[in-house]
């Protein structure tokens, strides 16, 4: 059974410098990090070794944000602290250390900075808007994007619901329903079936869909709050963002090890690269 560590107190404390501690917990862990400005925002990428990586699978980029408003203990410290804490698993399975087995996972790891803007400003207005303009500025045009957000309480996983926008190729429209598809794939097996698509709001993957790469985002709810979205209605755990209410208190440990779950099996999914 997971239990949450007392660094998490720490990491969701209101005078944390969390870009800092997210560098200083991975540098403990062996992983180095560089910060990537884009328009006054601060983005951390996660540098696992070129040797974790394999070019005849697609690059998994997971993403998820580490600004806040208030405590933010659901949203986002706990997805983003589970991340920390598989990111340095994931590097010594994967042969960093002596005794590790050689093996690749092939993702990309990228914690955001300024996600919470988009809430009032419009996507636009997001630190992952120009983050996905410089994907494309680089090429990188065929990762399989999982965003995760709110993974800290609730026992069913959710893949948020995605308006396309008009207009959008035929190529893209193709690339985001095989990336959907796997994304179900992936809930499914790590719930044992017991997942739901449902109506959300949008968090990072909306500025990469909004430049024309698929981005697919997950989160956590409990399963008696599931009808209430079914319904229109706000559940609970969407009630507390932005209060007191998102705290400590509210969490759920096994939400965090059903999230881990979801981790280990993505950095195993192995799909072949786009030729």
């Amino acid at each position: 059974m997971y239990i949450i560590p007392p660094a998490f107190k720490d990491f969701i404390s209101p005078d944390c410098n969390r870009a800092r501690f997210i560098q200083d917990y991975l540098k403990a862990g062996g992983l180095a990090t560089s910060i990537i400005h884009l328009e006054g925002k601060n983005h951390i990428f996660v540098n696992f070794p070129k040797t974790q990586y394999n070019p005849m699978f697609r690059i998994k980029t997971v993403i998820a944000h580490y600004d806040r408003i208030g405590i933010g203990a659901n949203d986002n410290s706990a997805a983003v602290f589970c991340l920390m804490e598989w990111a340095v698993q994931i590097f010594k399975a994967c042969g960093a250390e002596p005794g590790g087995t050689a093996a690749f996972h092939n993702i990309r790891l990228i914690f955001t900075d300024g996600e919470e803007l988009g809430k009032e400003g419009g996507v636009k207005e997001q630190g992952a808007f120009p983050l996905a303009q410089e994907f494309l500025r680089l090429g990188i045009k065929n990762d399989d994007i999982f965003v995760f957000d709110c993974m800290g309480r609730g026992d069913v996983p959710i893949l948020a619901q995605t308006i396309v926008p008009p207009k959008v190729s035929t190529r893209f429209l193709k690339d985001f329903a095989d990336l959907e598809e796997r994304a179900k794939i992936l809930l499914q097996t790590a719930s044992c079936g017991r997942w739901f698509s449902l109506p959300c709001n949008y968090s990072d993957n909306a500025s990469f869909i909004a430049n024309g790469l698929p981005a697919v985002a997950i989160t956590l709810l409990p399963s008696e709050e599931v009808p209430l979205v079914t319904q229109g209605k706000q559940p609970k755990t969407w009630q507390l963002f932005h209060t007191d209410g998102d705290n400590l208190d509210s969490l759920d440990p096994a939400s965090f090890e059903l999230f881990h779950n979801i981790l280990n099996l993505l950095a195993n999914m192995k799909t072949p690269a786009a030729s």
